[in-house]
This record gives structure tokens, C-alpha cells and sequence, in this order.
């Protein structure tokens, strides 16, 4: 995924018509979004204002969203970004109300992708991070690159894990039988340092542009 400003690169696209709607409708509007260490109260009123809604965020919200998806629904992406950072989200035809979950404290343990994407294309990644992971996905000091490509040959798909600690290049973690969305979760939980947040980026599909879908964890909270 390129960026080309470390601090914050956003982009929103509609691509239906940008009409009064029912919560259904709007929940169903396709947008994309690259996000960098963005404030949640920010990042909510962007994708609120790119539906035709106004949004409510709980103050106490604070973990930066990162994240980013490519011609999704605004469901997908909603639900990506609050999965991230502990937070549940509820849609009318005119508000966007976003809550703490009860366990916020805890963005390691909130990890999932789902429900129904609008295209073929963006179901498959949606369904990547639900594809259960081979036996025998097993790395002991294992490059990140060597990683990725096991990654992606079990899914199928292009998959990227990183982290945001620089010196950070290789893993030890048995992922046998977790889906990625699980895997990134036990990376979650076991890791200790506070700054080390983890990205999974998914997709897109070989030969096209869009969807991929990325998301983040840092470590649990004691």
C-alpha cells in the first residue's frame, strides 16, 4: 500500500448517487479509505459526511484508526475501523452513532471482518480474513516477507503483515488452523512492547485494483 504522507492520507469515493436514504441504503455506499494514524472522531466524520449522515463519537475513543479499504461498503468499513480500536457503530437515515465496546481496553481482542460485501471482488477479501489457515503454519524466527508469502499462498490472495516497530522483520507464532482474522489476534495478545501495533493488509484479487482491506491491532492492555 503506498502513501505518500506519513501522518494522514485520506480519500473517500462514492460511487451511488449521494440521495436521501434509508440506513440500509447508506450502510450499502461504496468508499475507500486509507487512513494513518487518524483521531476516531475524525475518521467516523469522514466516512459520515461521505453518506449523507451526521456522526456522534464517543469522546473517550482515542486509539488512532488505521485502516484501509478500497471500494467497500460503508458497513465493511465501518465495522473494519470499530473492530480496530473497540468501538461499536449504529446507522439511522440521518446519524451515525459510535460507541466504546466493553472491552475497548483491549484492541487485541476485537478482530474481525464481516458481513456482506456489494461486489464479488470485496467478498473474497471479506471471506479471506474468515478462511481457515492451514496445519503446519508454524514459524519459529521466520523473515516477515517468508511470512506473507505462506500467507498469501493459504489464501489465496496477497496478504501483508507488518509491524509499525522498524527493527521488528521476523515472527515466532504458530498460526495452524486460525483463520488471519484470529491470527492477527493472537499476535495482538501475546505482544508486550506498547508501541508495537501490527497491521494485515488482504487483496486485492491478483490483476485488480480494488478491494484490500486492512486491519490493525496493538497490544492488550493489562
Amino acid at each position: 500500500m503506498n502513501r505518500c504522507c506519513p501522518a494522514l492520507l485520506l480519500s473517500l469515493f462514492l460511487v451511488m448517487p449521494a440521495a436521501p436514504a434509508l440506513a440500509q441504503d447508506a450502510e450499502s455506499k461504496k468508499v475507500t479509505l486509507d487512513l494513518n494514524a487518524v483521531a476516531p472522531q475524525a475518521a467516523f466524520n469522514a466516512v459520515a459526511e461521505a453518506i449523507g449522515v451526521t456522526a456522534s463519537v464517543d469522546p473517550s475513543l482515542t486509539s488512532p484508526v488505521d485502516i484501509a479499504v478500497r471500494h467497500v461498503s460503508a458497513r465493511t468499513a465501518l465495522t473494519a475501523i470499530c473492530e480496530s480500536i473497540g468501538c461499536t457503530w449504529e446507522l439511522t437515515s440521518a446519524r451515525l452513532v459510535v460507541r466504546a465496546g466493553s472491552d475497548a481496553s483491549s484492541i487485541a481482542a476485537r478482530v474481525s471482518v464481516g458481513g456482506k460485501a456489494a461486489t464479488p471482488e470485496a467478498q473474497a477479501v471479506v471471506d479471506a480474513f474468515r478462511k481457515e489457515l492451514p496445519a503446519g503454519l508454524n514459524f519459529e524466527h521466520a523473515p516477515l516477507a517468508d511470512v506473507n508469502k505462506r500467507l498469501s499462498e493459504a489464501v489465496g490472495l496477497p496478504v501483508e503483515l507488518k509491524c509499525r516497530v522498524p527493527d521488528v522483520t521476523t515472527l515466532t507464532m504458530d498460526f495452524s488452523g486460525l483463520t488471519l482474522q484470529g491470527a492477527l489476534q493472537k499476535i495482538g495478545e501475546r505482544e508486550e512492547r506498547p508501541k508495537a501495533a501490527w497491521q494485515l493488509i488482504v487483496g486485492p484479487a491478483p490483476g485488480a485494483k480494488a478491494p484490500q482491506i486492512a486491519i490493525a491491532v496493538g497490544p492488550a492492555k493489562q
